[in-house]
Parts: structure tokens; sequence; C-alpha cells
């Protein structure tokens, strides 16, 4: 009796046991269907959406961190006439207890209002508040506006633009492109939008992951796959300036092939929209789509695991040295599959159902694999917005350790950033590594710094950069960045490199200048220039040539030198084991002309491809299909599926790290470039963002979300009446300028040297005349144009004259195109 008691006490142990053991395991992973993703606790934030004509429009994801302005650029919300903006908060389980509002210029520099919400309802989940803004805004300006939404336990931020206008375009550009994108997954109703294509012979049309508006109309719609739309679609209006909208569709498509088989795609739509009375025109349309993978067996044949349709651009591998294990990205989520054991594994992921939540499909953020080990553990970062998880909310960089031995996610530390998405991933990819000595080196903000895995200590490297002024090898290992009191005068260089974290210097001897000109390989160019070999186009500043260039390997020993008398360089561009060199004469005192370019062909290559590892084929129903590359053929066509066993926080860190601005202190502008639904570079050079933005038919701010130039917003007729008046304010900065700058006045002077006639006519059309200046360093002022003229008024002989645009183009052109724009701002 005794020995029975006790096998049974022990059966009842063993019972008790396995049921903590399977509601652990239930609590730290989820599984549906095929697909097992790691677990993560549930997004919890509520969703907030504006109403407009009666529908739920830009999708507003909540902040627990002060954004300023830094996510105005994600949507522009329309108020009514009478002002009372609806806005509508699914509260995903949560209890609504507060809700309040700011409205701020732009800039964040003035307060408008201040408003807090005494009555709201709430119904099935959805809570319905409406905002009295009061009359102290002005029509059609856009302001910041920023939603506080207090639950039992959090205090959430929401943010976007909004702009009173009377105007009809806003509905019926989001009309039609909600009609446009329905009507394209259906080839009978889609023959209704042939009129708004631009359908050019020449377009690859042999991808459906990025369609554009001059594809065929066969690849328009799907070439032929049968289409289903799957959930309703997510519209965001993400830019309206009274003429010109930007609007972006988000939404998942079920696509059946011949044979039956079905998958599930991510689609975006974006449309940049030209409205009149009479129609709207649309200027451009761009379609991006990704397969969703699931890691499901049927992706994976021969050497291959398929990923499918994919725009391309956010795809990654790494191999562990030994090559047993593939590490990728895509979707935004992190895999590994054992070549060995025949083994996929999700690492990361935010997703919990395949497109049913929002929160945890909101597509903010990326994964930047760092390494590889032979004993299949991975560093990997997670930056972006967090979806979910214990930083649910926050925007900033999470730094994972995935340690096989343990089956583990082990996160190291976070590094709170309250920057826009995809300026992080420009930063992230272009520096992001980590050394030997367990180091991790990151690029935030236009600041460098240096995280040691061991202790989550941290150094500030490098600080307050901009494009032009740093180079990082191609392997991430070393980094080289100017240092002077003058931005255009560097005295110094600085050159680290990461695997051994010695830094070393480059110094120019008085009276001289150093640039970094970037890296072929690991080895670094430099140049030198002498302060007195000034180059003066049209009296103004164009430059500053360089005597000689340098190019040097790892140890600083020179491998190359390029000096030639007579012979100044103006610009290195390097390319594909090529360093191509512009080369200026001197003419005389301060003067330059163009002689010729020169190549230096290099031992090592220039670029990586950032899609090693990843190949694609041409699928006779979907176009090009892209794929992971495999070692060798799989051995069966069983292909297990592995998950983490946890995530752990034992040994984290929140880090606040803290720099200079790469805005600088100098008031000089920098210009953000938008085009095609998304952020494509900044630059201090205002012409560089203006041709970013130039084909996509996009846009360019400055940093404090100002609108300055857009292709698409001009009068076809514009005339000044008083040249000479209306550029006063301008004229009056001309002193000492030295750089597009915002003075104090509003007053933004913008050194245009380097566009098109045409791209600078759209400040005439915005009140300001264009200067343009000649070679003896005189300057005759643009002020007015129409279909086929460009009205010139000289102040020298007070005269005004007509010239033809195409004339006109030329002759500004033989003058270098040497314009200053003047534009007024809040």
């Amino acid at each position: 009796m005794k020995k029975l008691m006790q096998r049974a006490g022990i059966l009842f142990l063993i019972f008790i046991a396995a049921i903590v053991v399977y509601f652990a395991g239930a609590r730290k992973s989820v599984k549906q269907e095929d697909t097992v993703y790691s677990s993560m606790d549930e997004p919890g934030l509520p969703v907030v959406y504006t109403e407009f004509q009666g529908e739920e429009i830009n999708g507003l994801h909540g902040y627990l961190q002060d954004m300023g302005n830094r996510t105005a650029r994600d949507s522009i919300s329309i108020l009514p006439a009478d002002r009372s903006l609806t806005m509508r908060i699914h509260e995903y389980g949560n209890t609504i207890t507060g809700i309040s509002y700011e409205i701020r210029t732009l800039s964040m520099e003035r307060l408008i209002e201040r408003t807090q919400i005494q009555d709201w309802t709430s119904d099935q989940g959805v809570t319905s508040v409406s905002l009295p803004i009061q009359n102290l805004i002005a029509k059609d300006e856009a302001y910041l506006l920023i939603l506080n939404v207090k639950t039992a336990e959090k205090q959430i931020q929401y943010y976007t633009r909004i702009m009173w206008t009377g105007q009809p375009g806003p509905a019926d550009m989001l009309q039609l492109a909600r009609e446009f994108t329905t009507k394209s997954l259906n080839y009978d109703q889609a023959r209704d939008l042939v009129s708004y294509l631009e359908t050019n012979p020449g377009e690859d049309n042999s991808s459906l992951g990025h369609v554009t508006i001059r594809a065929s109309f066969d690849h328009l719609t799907w070439d032929g796959l049968k289409t289903e739309l799957v959930g309703e679609p997510q519209i965001i209006l993400q830019e309206f300036d009274g003429i010109m909208g930007q609007i972006q569709v988000r939404y998942q498509v079920r696509l059946t092939d011949s044979a039956g088989r079905e998958s599930l795609v991510h689609a975006e739509d974006n449309f940049t929209m030209k409205w009149n009375e009479q129609r709207i025109y649309l200027m451009n349309y761009e379609r991006n789509a990704d397969h969703i993978f699931n890691g499901s067996a049927d992706l994976f044949s021969g050497k291959r695991i398929l990923l499918g349709i994919s725009e391309g651009t956010d795809l990654q591998t790494v191999k562990s040295p030994d090559s047993r294990y593939i590490f990728f990205k895509v979707n935004g989520n992190l895999w590994r599959y054992d070549q060995k054991e025949q083994r996929i594994m999700c690492i990361f992921t935010f997703l919990d159902k395949e497109g049913e939540d929002v929160r945890s499909a909101y597509d903010r953020h990326s994964v930047q694999i760092l390494q590889a080990t032979d004993d299949g553990s991975a560093d990997f970062l997670v930056y972006g917005y967090m979806n979910r998880g214990p930083y649910e909310g926050r925007t900033g960089v999470v730094f994972y350790h995935y340690n096989n031995a343990g089956s583990m996610v082990e996160e190291k530390f976070f590094i709170p950033a309250a920057e826009d998405f995809e300026k992080m991933k420009q930063d992230v990819e272009k520096l992001s590594y980590v050394s030997p000595e367990g180091m991790v080196y990151l690029m935030l903000g236009g600041n460098v710094f240096g995280v040691d895995l061991s202790s989550n200590e941290s150094i500030l490297v490098a600080q307050g950069l901009t494009e032009g002024t740093f180079a990082v090898s191609n392997d991430g290992s070393r980094m080289a960045w100017q240092e002077g009191e003058d931005s255009a005068w560097p005295e110094k260089i600085h050159v680290m490199d990461f695997n051994t974290s010695q830094k070393q210097e480059i110094s120019a001897s008085e009276g001289e200048c150093v640039r970094v000109l970037g890296f072929v390989g690991s080895d670094l160019i430099y140049g030198f220039a002498r302060q007195d070999d000034v180059w003066k186009v049209n009296g103004r500043v164009q430059g500053l040539p360089m005597y000689a260039m340098y190019i040097v390997d790892s140890e600083m020993n020179i491998e190359s030198e390029y000096k030639k008398d007579g012979i100044y360089i103006s610009d290195v561009v390097t390319e594909d084991g090529r360093i191509h060199l512009k080369r200026l004469v001197k003419q005389g005192e301060e003067q330059y002309i163009y002689q010729d370019e020169d190549t230096i062909v290099c031992n090592q290559k220039v670029e990586d491809d950032p899609l090693e590892g990843i190949g694609w084929y041409a699928s006779q129903e979907m176009g090009r299909l892209y794929f992971v590359q495999m070692d060798s053929d799989l051995k069966d066509a069983s292909v297990k599926m592995d998950k983490p066993t946890a995530f752990s926080y034992e040994n984290t860190s929140t880090l606040e790290l803290a720099g200079k601005t790469s805005l600088g202190e100098d008031g000089q502008v920098i210009f953000y470039a938008y085009g095609g639904g998304h952020f494509l570079g900044a630059s201090r050079q205002f012409s560089e963002a203006v041709n970013l933005a130039y084909d996509k038919m996009g846009f360019v701010t400055d940093e404090n979300q100002h609108l300055v130039w857009d292709r698409i917003n001009r009068q076809p007729v514009r005339n000044l009446k008083d040249p000479t008046g209306q550029a006063a304010d301008m004229m009056g900065h001309m002193d000492g300028f030295n750089g597009s700058t915002l003075f104090d006045d509003g007053i933004m002077v913008i050194d245009a040297s380097g566009c098109m006639l045409n791209q600078v006519l759209y400040f005439i059309d915005k009140g300001i005349p264009v200067i343009a200046y000649r070679e003896d360093g005189s300057y005759v002022l643009l002020s007015g144009y129409d279909t086929y003229n460009v009205t010139i008024y000289d102040p020298g002989v007070q005269d005004t004259t007509k010239m033809g645009l195409g004339d006109a183009a030329s002759y500004f052109e033989s003058q270098h195109n040497s314009f200053l724009c003047g534009l007024k701002v809040e």
C-alpha cells in the first residue's frame, strides 16, 4: 500500500510538472498552422484613426516617448469646415481615462492650442472623440497635432499633421487611390485605369515586386494571377499642399496560380496626384509587393529557400563561417536554416497572426544581422518602431544575441532614439558592426556610438556627422570623419579601426585642408587642398579643389598617390573597384575649368553585393522570384520547424546615449527628399535633394518639416509685379551668405546651384524672384514664367525681357546654373 501511495505521488508530481512545462511553453511560443513564431508580449496600445467623410484613414500608432515633429511626415489629416476633427480610438481592451491634444507649428517652436477633452463615447471597443479645434490656425497651412490618450496604465501620444482647407482635392484623391487599388485586382475593372497609365515599352515588367505607372496593363493587373483582397486596406494621406497629394494604400492579397497554389502577399500602393477643378492627374504610381514567408516545407526546393515576389530592398543573408547555418531576414523577420539538420527557425518576428492585427503587422521596423558563429548563434539588431514587447510604442535599436545552446534570444541593450524609421534605417545600414573584442559600433542621428557587450558601457566615437564629412569601409570595420572649426575647411581626419579600437589622425598643414573622399574596400581615400585655391563661380564660392589624393591601407601605409602639376580634383566617386576623378585646370585667380575625368583601377572591389546569398529566377506566372541560396540539395522533402525556447531580459540595459545633432549649429539647412511614399535621402546640397525626389514626382523639406520644394505644385503661369521689392527680404541676407540658411525673420535663402531652370521656377510661384548669377559676378532676377517663356529683370539696367524656356535653360546652364532662391516659412 505504501509503495502504491509513493508511486501515485510520483505520478502526480510528474503530472503537475508536465502541466507547468506545457503552460510555460505555451506562454513562450505561438504556433499557428505550419508556422511557429517566437513569442513576445502581445501588442497593448490602442490604434487611432482620423475620420474623413465617414471613413477611417491615417492609422496612427501610439508612442510612449516624445517624438517631437519627427513622425510628422507619416500622415496629414484634413479638418472639416467647422474644424471639429473626429478621431476613432480602437481600444484593443484598453480603458480610455483621459484625452487631450496640442497643436503646434511644424517646427514645434510655437504652441497654438492645448485642450483637455471632457466628453467622448465608447461603443464595441471603439472610442469616438471630436476635437473642437479653435479658430487659431490659418487656412491651407499645415500644423502638428499631438493627441494624448490616457489609459489606466499609460500616457500615449499620437502624431499627425493637420490642415484646414475647403478644397475638395483630398476627398477626390482618396477616392481615386481606393478605387485604383481595388480595380487593379480585377482584370476587367482595371480597364477603367488605362487612362492614368504611362505605359512605356522600355519598362522592366519582369518583377511583380515593383510596378510603376509605366508598366504594361498585364503587369499592373498581376500578370493574370487570380487575386483576392484579404482584410481591409489601410489608407494614409501622406501629403497634401493644395494641389499635390501623396497617398499610400497598404493591403494584403491572396494569389492563386494556375495549379491552385495559394500564397499571401503584402502590397503597398503609392500615389502622387495633381488636382485641379477639371480632373485629377496621376503623376506617379508605384506598387511594392513582398510574399509573406512562413517557412513551410513547400518553400524548399533543390538548393533554394523560396522567398517569392519581393521588392528586393530589405533582404539580407549571413552564413556561419563553416556555412552550416544560414541566417536571413525577410518581411522584417529573422530566420535561420540549419543545412545539416534541415531545420528552419524564426528567431525574431513581431507578427502573431498573418495580417489580422494591424499593430503587430505595422512595418516600421527592420532587422540587421551582424554576425553568425559556427555553433548556430548570431548577433542582430531590431530597429525602428517597436510593435510589441517591453519597448512597445518606442523607437530605437535593440541588440539581441541568439544563443543556440540555450535556444534563447537574449536581449543585451535597448537604445531609445526619437527618430523616423526610414532615417534610422539609412544610419544603421551605413554603420552597424561588432568587433572581435565584443564592441558594437552604431550610427544614429549623425552620431557614432560604441557599446561594450560585456558591460553595456558606451562611448561616443563621433558626433554631428553629415553627408560628405565621413565615410565607412564596405565591411564596416573602418571609419573616417572630418574635424574643423569650419566644416567647409576641415583641418583633420580621424580614422578608426573598429577591430583594434585604434584611432589615428591625418592633419593638414597650415593653410591647407584635408577631406575624406571614401573607401575602396578597406583602404581610405583622402585629399589635400590649399585654402588659397578657392574656386569661385560668378563671384560665389563653388568649392576648394584638391591638389593631391592618397589611398592608404589599414596600417595607414600609402598605397597610391595622385598628384600632377597644374591638375586639381573637384570630385571623387568610387564604383566597382574604380576611382573616378573629375579634374580641373586653373584659369586664373579663383577660376577653374573642367578638363576631363580620370580613372584609377584598384585591386579591391569597392562595393560588396548587398544581396549576397540571395538569387532570383524568372517564373512563367509570377515573374522574378527571389530565393536564399543553399549549398546543397535537400536530402529529402522533410524540413523541420524549430522555435526559440524563450526571450531573456536578465542582462539587458536601456542606454540613454546623447550626442550633438547632425543638423549643426551654424543655422544652415539640411534638405530631406521624399517620393514614392518614402524618405529618399538627406543632403546639405539642395540640388542633390531635388534630384533624389525629381523622378518620383516628389518633394523636399527642411529638418523642421517645412515643405521647401515640390515638383508638382506650380501654377502654369506666374508673374511677379515688383521683382526688386519682392526680392528685398532675401537680398537683405546676401552679405556673408555661405550656404542655405533659415534666418530669424523666417526667410530661407537656398543655394540652388546645380538645379535646372525648370526646378527653380517653383520659388517664383511662391512669391520670391530667383537670383541667377552670371559669369561676371552680376545677377538678374527671374520674376515670371509661362508655358513658353521666362521673365528676366536686370536690376543693373532696370529692364525686363523675356526669353524662351529652352533658350533660357541653355543660357543659365552655360552660366553654371548658379541660382539663389528664397522662401518664407513659419
